[in-house]
């Protein structure tokens, strides 16, 4: 890790703790739950900010604003504006930060799109993949510097990635072989008579199992850091003791520079089992 990825993770375990140990001197309790499932309040420089009156409904829809939407609207505007000012007027190599975001892309490319997908197809749907993977690995960081939140870290954030992944799955397969051969495909060829009953809803289920998948391995992964943290990090308050702080305050440091790993890992697995999942759609015969 960097020295700036290792200042960034101690001063959010700072801010972090002096948030738990203001509300404990408050006469305050420490309620991980509410912390990882609180949705209509934001926190900004130690102030909570209310979000009950942004929720409302558009024909029977909930379209609420609550804090997943705020960050994964942050999220956007961050890669927005930093891709724009990094390849801005067509050039590449303008900066470090550009020297960075090519490594993603080429990678993202070559390893993952390129060698599953094929040239052709793959540079069609290059835009997408690599949109999954910045706003997903964006989401993932966001909830790493102070006062910030994991959007991923909401199931319905990660329900609505996997509901797009799976639209894109079978999509391209229709695209590339047609409506009929794509279903079709779905049960192999030379299956005798009475098999092709059983395996038509076991395909279902495996065609369903998939994106359920993509969204409860996200979800779980960035849920389960944040819940180590402030685990850890109650420990000090529960404790009261200068002399065994310093054991759960090293072991937050170390999770939250695995954090920084793991965000990216998700944001790639993600990414590249939707591209496996959507070759096989599109090349069932492989």
């Amino acid at each position: 890790m960097t020295e700036e990825a290792v200042q960034t993770s101690v001063h959010t375990a700072a801010d972090t703790l002096e948030a738990v140990a203001h509300g404990a001197a408050h006469g305050e309790t420490v309620d991980i739950v509410h912390h990882l499932t609180d949705l209509n309040s934001i926190d900004i420089f130690f102030k909570t900010f209310s979000l009950e009156g942004l929720r409302f409904e558009l024909l029977g829809i909930d379209l609420s604003i609550t804090r997943p939407v705020i960050f994964m609207w942050l999220a956007g505007l961050i890669l927005l504006l930093s891709l724009t000012l990094a390849f801005r007027g067509g050039r590449l190599m303008r900066s470090k930060f550009a020297h960075l975001l090519e490594v993603y892309i080429l990678f993202i490319r070559d390893e993952v799109i390129y060698p599953n997908i094929g040239e052709k197809d793959g540079r069609r749907l290059l835009p997408f993949f690599l949109t999954v993977f910045f706003f997903i690995l964006t989401c993932n960081l966001l909830g790493m510097v102070p006062w910030g939140h994991t959007a991923t870290g909401n199931v319905n954030v990660t329900a609505g990635l996997a509901i797009v992944a799976f639209v894109t799955i079978q999509g391209m397969g229709i695209v590339k072989n047609g409506f009929f051969r794509h279903f079709r495909a779905m049960v192999p060829s030379g299956m005798p008579a009475f098999v092709i009953p059983i395996m038509i809803p076991v395909e279902i289920v495996g065609m369903l199992a998939k994106p359920f998948a993509l969204c409860i391995r996200l979800f779980a992964n960035m849920v389960a850091g944040h819940a180590v943290i402030l685990v850890l990090l109650s420990l000090v308050i529960m404790a009261k003791s200068y002399i065994l702080a310093p054991l759960p305050i090293f072991g937050v440091v170390f999770i939250s520079l695995l954090e920084i790993f793991i965000a990216h890992l998700q944001a790639f697995i993600f990414t590249i089992l939707t591209c496996l999942f959507t070759a096989m759609t599109m090349h069932p015969e492989h």
